[in-house]
């Protein structure tokens, strides 16, 4: 019986540019999803120092109130720190830039007092790109936070 030619399935590979296409979108991706990732991360270190400075207020309040006693937060703009009356202080990132308003004897620090009112004032925060404002009400003592557009 005649022997018939086997044809055998031709194995399909990938070229090395196609490999090198790969790799090289690979690469685009991967530097894209880091800086993205690098914003996220800045964005959230703002958040968080803004929340650190929005409790040390509050946290004075508190104190003020409970202490039967004023209480203060107090930021260093050199050191870029905030300490309230508990705890330790707290230091917010080099890209956020403060302006503070608050009465010109405490200097850049706001007093809250037992009734629950503070010396009021606000603090204007900004990055560049975006601002926030913390106002302190003198007669109730709330502090608010608010992004500005």
């Amino acid at each position: 019986m005649p022997s018939l030619p086997v044809s055998l399935p031709r194995s399909r590979g990938f070229t090395l540019f196609e490999l090198l296409v790969v790799l090289l979108l690979t690469g685009v991706a991967a530097g894209l999803a880091g800086i993205g990732m690098q914003r996220g991360l800045a964005r959230a270190a703002e958040q968080n120092a803004l929340n650190q400075m929005v409790n040390a207020l509050r946290a004075a309040r508190v104190h003020a109130i409970v202490t039967g006693q004023p209480a203060q937060t107090r930021f260093d703009l050199d050191a870029r720190t905030v300490q309230g009356p508990v705890g330790p202080a707290s230091q917010w990132p080099a890209s956020l830039h403060l302006r503070l308003h608050t009465a010109q004897a405490l200097g850049a620090a706001y007093e809250f007092y037992p009734d629950g009112g503070a010396s009021g004032g606000n603090i204007g925060v900004s990055d560049g790109a975006r601002a926030w404002r913390i106002d302190v009400a003198w007669l109730t003592g709330s502090v608010r936070l608010r992004e500005l557009p």
